[in-house]
């Protein structure tokens, strides 16, 4: 099964956003760190903060196309088959209208999730790992832009490094994992529980 928001979420690596100009981390009051004002902070309906523990591993970059979410300061998100950097873009990337530098999430929401969720995700996340592994946490990240799409990728906590998976609301697609890494701590599996 090939996921629609797989081409959102990750088949448009860094480097499309890039292509749009350049990339800035916005403060609060909507500076960049180069000085300039961002676009980005135009609408009140804009959400510009991210949940714990998304903000662990993640931070909303301020680009020319709009707010993406991806790895923060330290940190890499990687789809490892096509070795693609992964953003999640609050715009659909190749819009006959262009990039639209005032893109933005309306909703961005975080939830552990457990039982009877927590399994399926996991299982279709873990087909082909080791079946001995440790199980991490699980969070259920649920974004919505302006433009009314919505986005969910399961994230699975490892503690020094995690992993994500783009889901629609019926079903998960292993081919869309992604890793998140640490650039300043090795991996570290888990303890196997008591």
């Amino acid at each position: 099964m090939r996921n629609p928001i797989l081409g959102l979420a990750l088949a448009a690596p860094l480097m499309a956003v890039l292509s749009y100009g350049s990339t800035t981390l916005a403060n609060e009051d909507g500076q960049q760190a180069d000085g300039q004002h961002a676009s980005c902070m135009a609408s009140s309906e804009a959400v510009t903060t991210l949940p714990t523990p998304l903000n662990r591993w993640a931070q909303l970059r301020c680009t020319s196309a709009g707010y993406v979410i991806t790895g923060r300061e330290g940190w890499i998100w990687l789809e490892p088959t096509h070795k693609a950097l992964v953003v999640i873009p609050s715009q659909t990337f190749g819009r006959p209208e262009g990039p639209d530098p005032n893109a933005y999430f309306t909703k961005i929401q975080v939830t552990k999730v457990t039982g009877e969720e927590y399994e399926k995700a996991y299982e279709t996340f873990h087909a082909g790992f080791d079946p001995k592994d440790a199980k991490p946490a699980a969070y259920r990240l649920d974004v919505s832009t302006m433009d009314g799409n919505d986005i969910r990728v399961y994230m699975f906590d490892y503690f020094t490094y995690g992993w994500g998976m783009a889901c629609s609301k019926d079903a998960c697609d292993s081919s869309s994992r992604f890793v998140m890494l640490d650039m300043n701590k090795d991996p570290q599996p888990l303890s196997q529980p008591i």
